[in-house]
């Protein structure tokens, strides 16, 4: 069950591809992610945001009780030391999302596979096109 919000809330529907528009809390990345990481174990989940200092300012002014209660613990810990990336420009996005794939070991033995994410969150793309200092 994918939300936006802590468990127990209202789910998205089953989806391969989706857009939300408008304002989320500044949480509700992190919750998609875990909520959709939850029912499938052995997964991975990217999330992608442009600039570090805006993203933890906002969940910071948000005080999340839900990540203060549980944002220390094991798979939730793990998944928010391991899956964030801050692209500060379109074309670091660009290379970011282009290195989000398996790697082929028949092609070059010495490489590790390492499986493709089953989802991949894009949040604040807009602010890549703002005027001036958007970050």
């Amino acid at each position: 069950m994918t939300t936006l919000f802590p468990l127990p809330s209202p789910a998205l529907p089953e989806f391969t591809t989706l857009l939300l528009k408008g304002p989320f809390h500044a949480s509700a990345p992190i919750h998609l992610c875990l909520t959709h990481l939850a029912n499938r174990p052995g997964t991975r989940a990217v999330l992608l945001t442009p600039s570090r200092d805006n993203f933890i300012a906002a969940l910071r002014d948000l005080n999340d009780d839900w990540l203060n209660e549980c944002g220390g613990f094991g798979a939730v810990y793990e998944w928010l030391s391991a899956a964030l990336s801050y692209p500060p420009t379109p074309s670091h996005a660009s290379l970011a999302l282009s290195m989000l794939r398996v790697a082929h070991p028949e092609k070059a033995p010495s490489q590790l596979e390492i499986s493709s994410p089953c989802l991949v969150l894009l949040h604040e793309l807009s602010s890549y096109f703002l005027d001036g200092d958007g970050l």
